[in-house]
């Protein structure tokens, strides 16, 4: 009988971390595993695979949100408990969530391998103790980035780091895709919290009138909507809700930007910028946290705060001004991307479920 690899993840959704899971998984099953997975009855990335809820629902209301959280990590400890078998070897906990299953591993007697994204999470007080439990309670901890490596909160953890890569679809169909911008077009992919940048991104769309700005947000048709409303946009502007498929999004466009605060929010690694990555787009990031090791300045394009638009607007006009300054970035981008390929996650994820 093959080894199991039970898997968890609190929210599917079409965010990076359950993308990430999605490769993961797949390794698994190439390697020979028989794998299960727990996560939220919801559409994402791990919609395509068998699985068993984790009894989650997020709702409007923060304080039901939380209640549901810490509910349905009682009812999954208590699911696992009954439902203990030897050859579940391996429990691999994607994001510091679902700590029941965390705890729960340890005292069954598995192998935890917990997958950290996160640097830290809001409130502070459930962040310290989320991260007391990766700590306590783990065999092994992968984590996406040297930046998250440094996590003071992982000190006495061991820790690996595993960069992400995009998942074999988008790889087959990035290759098969053909790139097509009919004008300069700067693309951003986030949601719509205010530490992400949208207000910036519909700022720098304002201030260059002749190029053409599309923002892809994580969020429904209905909030999507309404932030519309709420604005006033220029015409060069255009802003869609969720979209599973985002190839075309990527093949139109000339550069990507990732405008997250980092004095409020510092992303780990940054996927949607290996996205572009592999449409030999140069990116425009933060100059704090993981995304920074995906950009060198002058390379495959610039490290540059959100709270810097006129250095950004300089970039892009230059970029815009001259085709042969974009190219060479550009160029950079299709080299750069061959440290995060698929052979070398599958490699390392390999390694790790067989030591």
């Amino acid at each position: 009988m093959p080894q199991k690899i039970v898997f968890f993840h609190l929210l599917n959704n079409f965010t990076g971390s359950p993308q990430i899971l999605s490769s993961v998984i797949n390794t698994a099953k190439q390697d020979g595993f028989e794998v299960k997975l727990y996560t939220s009855n919801t559409e994402g990335f791990l919609s395509d695979l068998e699985t068993e809820t984790n009894f989650y629902r997020r709702s409007e209301h923060k304080i039901l949100t939380l209640f549901s959280f810490f509910f349905s990590q009682f009812l999954l400890s208590i699911k696992l408990l009954v439902k203990n078998k030897r050859a579940d070897g391996i429990y691999y906990i994607n994001t510091i969530l679902p700590f029941g299953a965390i705890i729960m591993g340890r005292l069954l007697g598995k192998r935890v391998i917990t997958h950290v994204h996160e640097y830290e999470i809001s409130p502070k007080l459930l962040s310290n103790f989320l991260f007391w439990v990766v700590r306590t309670f783990s065999s092994e901890v992968i984590v996406v980035s040297r930046f998250l490596q440094t996590n003071p909160k992982l000190r006495g953890a061991k820790v690996q780091v595993i960069y992400n890569c995009v998942t074999k679809e988008f790889e087959t169909k990035a290759k098969n895709t053909t790139k097509n911008p009919k004008a300069f077009e700067v693309l951003m992919l986030a949601s719509l919290r205010p530490y992400k940048g949208i207000s910036e991104f519909v700022t720098l769309s304002k201030q260059m009138p002749a190029v053409n700005f599309t923002l892809v947000l994580s969020d429904d048709k209905r909030e999507v909507d309404r932030f519309i409303a709420n604005e006033s946009l220029p015409v060069n502007i255009q802003i869609f809700p969720v979209n599973r498929d985002v190839h075309s999004f990527y093949a139109n466009a000339s550069l990507i930007l990732n405008l997250a605060h980092p004095d409020k929010w510092v992303e780990t690694f940054g996927m949607t910028i290996l996205e572009g990555m592999h449409y030999d787009l140069p990116a425009i990031v933060p100059r704090v946290g993981g995304i920074t090791e995906l950009v060198k300045d002058g390379v495959n394009g610039y490290q540059i705060n959100y709270n810097e638009l006129s250095e950004i607007v300089s970039e892009i006009n230059k970029m815009v001004a001259e085709p042969t300054y974009w190219k060479k970035l550009s160029e950079g981008a299709a080299i750069e991307r061959r440290g995060f390929s698929r052979t070398i996650f599958e490699s390392k994820i390999s390694k790790l479920f067989r030591p």
